[in-house]
């Protein structure tokens, strides 16, 4: 996919874009976009290694000229003064593929050998082109013999074509996200079918032609232009411009001199802004963070509470560089969890199958060769793809501050840092919410706060979970227990709760899920191990993320529905009813609908349950029985015989899905639903206090320091 970002800053009048060069997909995709964006014709310098056989022929076809075309700059200048077309100039001169940008403070391009400043030509023509501009649109200028020589020079029959607008330089950033590199349909049919292939073309089929197979993101960013005409104001411009017209005026030496001085320090601007511009993803950063680990033994979880801190500020306190990927525009809270999407395991898998890293038992190690050896320039995008992407953000300086500020900070601290952060925002979300409630709120607002019960030990943690409709004061009591018994409890606020009903109208499902995704990576932060524990709905969330999760020392679940039928009515309306507002509710209309909820206790409840609630928890529990199989956590599943909401059969149905090999079942006695407050919920707090305290210290858990104090109940 292709992202277009600052398009409102592509000025009028005829441009010379400079851009950063990774890939030939540049060379040939970028005229084509940016003709569609600005309606007009678009040119290009290219190397002129390019210019053999069916590429010379597409090339003369579209406008890409060569860099050795003895005619290239009195092309450029004509046809940016007609308006005839605006110019593509890769000012790094060649593909940077090892995208080492910098050295010091110094924008450097190449190998030690032959590294050298990126060019200023794009900086020096949109000089001599604004120059040649302003001398032929001089008053008296187009009748004398001058200006008919000085046209000549320039291929131009007349002014009446010359551009009345300014010339101007819009630096544009590309970013690709992800760069892969392996054997793919094309660099295989070079193999076969071409005579003794060079290393370098089997290096960009492998690389580019992943890249086109494969999909990648395209991020192009349209920066700030460079007004060419300030430079133009100079009393040494001004001096030539006011004087007799003269066609050899870029011999004058007090103007050569300026203009020299002017395009290195315009090229320093438009570099700056070009990388400046760079879209941050994920692979940044995790390999900004490992290129800075030393060459002990890590565990991944590591790297990932690192990257996610980072996120965290950088999504905070955005500077003037950099944009962030559109992944990380949402929560990152899934780096600590289950990596769903695969960020952190694809990062990984990288680095190990080229051997940047070493699997070392439950740990993983750098390869001291691998970063030690730079890669040869030609092979860096498949010997060492990391160094590559960490490279790109180097002239981030804001960024790489932010970095180095992280990877300074003991793993104690980073764990608390995280810890503090998500409860701070968890609180700080019910504080919003209530706000917006006002005088409407259903609630007592100190029963719908998230809640964290610390202890002086670090051993083990549970995260509990309410029920729809209800408030962490349902599950308050329970935690008081709980602690008691040597745990810290994080008593989780879902999402529309503790407020007002409305409030849960726009909540989806996920929205709980990553509630409870916070709580467990906030006691995963702080404790050796950590259990999900919820009741009813919430125990079919804990069930939901434990079959995600790679560790976990248990889960329990209380009360929880198998499917949405098992709902009583006093949960929902009939069949006949559900079925109607169902109908418009998958119609868009209708979704404001509202059906009488009789509670058992009215104190911790909604007394209304919206429609689209109820179709978000039938959502939810389809997709945990999908998942029960997978889940291999040892769990305990608790029921009332006689349960008056969800039915007593429910709990059974999940037991026999659970793929896990330690679960037990409980029965109650009760007719109440609500087990676990109130008069007689003793017996299942036993029950489940035992559970969490014979499954203590049963997991094995990844070596770390305890947390300091953090603000708590």
């Amino acid at each position: 996919k292709t992202f277009f970002h600052g398009l409102r800053t592509i000025p009028e009048g005829p441009i010379i874009f400079v851009i950063n060069h990774f890939t030939r997909i540049e060379t040939l995709l970028l005229t084509y976009y940016l003709h569609h964006l600005t309606k007009k014709p678009i040119w290009s310098l290219a190397d002129d290694s390019l210019f053999k056989g069916g590429l010379k022929s597409y090339f003369d076809l579209v406008g890409v000229v060569s860099t050795k075309d003895p005619h290239r700059d009195q092309l450029i200048v004509k046809t940016l003064l007609t308006g005839e077309a605006d110019w593509i100039i890769f000012p790094e001169g060649r593909m940077v593929k090892n995208k080492k940008l910098i050295k010091g403070k110094d924008y450097l391009i190449g190998d030690d050998h032959t590294r050298r400043a990126p060019h200023t030509g794009a900086a020096s023509l949109a000089l001599r082109a604004e120059i040649a501009r302003r001398f032929l649109l001089r008053e008296g200028t187009e009748g004398s013999e001058e200006g008919a020589a000085l046209r000549r020079k320039l291929g131009l029959a007349d002014t009446a074509s010359i551009s009345n607008r300014e010339v101007t330089i819009v630096p544009i950033n590309l970013t690709y996200y992800p760069i892969r590199a392996h054997d793919n349909l094309l660099s295989e049919l070079a193999a076969r079918y071409v005579k003794e292939p060079s290393e370098r073309l089997i290096e960009e089929l492998m690389t580019e032609g992943t890249m086109l197979l494969e999909g990648v993101d395209i991020d192009i960013h349209f920066c700030q232009p460079l007004d060419v005409a300030e430079k133009i104001r100079h009393p040494a411009v001004q001096k030539v411009l006011d004087g007799p017209l003269n066609l050899d005026f870029e011999q004058n030496p007090e103007l050569t001199g300026y203009l020299r001085a002017s395009a290195r320090s315009m090229m320093r601007t438009y570099m700056q802004r070009i990388y400046a511009a760079t879209t941050i993803n994920h692979d940044h950063l995790f390999a900004a963070f490992l290129r800075l680990k030393s060459f002990r033994k890590f565990h991944q979880e590591e790297l990932a509470r690192s990257v996610y801190l980072a996120l965290e500020y950088l999504r905070e306190a955005p500077g003037p560089e950099g944009n962030l990927h559109h992944s990380l525009t949402v929560s990152q809270v899934h780096l600590l969890t289950d990596d769903r999407y695969g960020k952190r395991g694809s990062f990984i898998e990288l680095a190990l199958e080229t051997g940047c890293l070493l699997n070392s038992g439950a740990s993983l190690k750098k390869d001291k060769p691998c970063w030690r050896h730079p890669s040869l320039f030609h092979q860096a995008r498949i010997a060492n793809p990391i160094e590559v992407m960490a490279n790109e953000i180097e002239p981030l300086t804001k960024v790489q501050e932010c970095i180095k500020r992280i990877q300074r900070m003991p793993g104690w601290l980073q764990r608390y840092a995280i810890a503090r952060r998500l409860y701070e925002q968890d609180r700080e979300k019910y504080r919003y919410e209530r706000e917006r409630a006002g005088p409407d709120a259903q609630i007592e607002e100190s029963f719908g706060r998230p809640f964290l019960l610390a202890h002086r030990s670090f051993r083990a943690g549970v995260v509990l979970v309410h029920s729809y409709l209800a408030v962490p004061q349902e599950v308050r009591a329970l935690a008081e227990r709980i602690r008691k018994h040597g745990f810290w409890v994080y008593g989780v606020r879902l999402p529309g709760h503790g407020t007002t009903s409305d409030f849960l109208l726009d909540k989806t499902w996920q929205d709980w899920q990553e509630a409870v995704e916070r709580g467990y990576a906030l006691l995963d932060a702080i404790c050796r191990e950590v259990f999900l524990a919820g009741f009813s709905a919430g125990g079919t969330l804990a069930l939901e993320l434990a079959s995600r999760l790679p560790r976990l020392a248990g889960v329990v679940a209380i009360c929880p529905p198998f499917t949405l039928q098992n709902y009583s009515k006093r949960f929902m309306p009939s069949v006949d009813i559900w079925n109607r507002l169902l109908g418009r509710l998958k119609g868009n209309s209708g979704n404001d609908q509202f059906v009488d909820f009789v509670p058992e206790n009215s104190e911790i409840n909604y007394l209304r349950n919206p429609v689209a609630g109820v179709y978000e928890v039938g959502k939810l529990l389809e997709k945990c029985r999908e998942q029960l199989s997978g889940m291999h956590h040892p769990a305990l599943i608790m029921s009332a015989d006689r349960d008056q909401v969800v039915g007593s059969h429910g709990g059974q149905e999940i037991y026999d899905r659970l793929g896990s090999r330690e679960k037990d079942i409980i029965t109650l006695s009760s007719e109440k639903h609500n087990i676990i407050y109130g008069i007689g919920s003793e017996r299942a707090h036993n029950s489940i206090v035992s559970f969490l305290s014979s499954r203590q210290g049963t997991q094995v858990r990844l070596p770390g320091r305890a947390v300091p104090a953090l603000p708590r109940e």
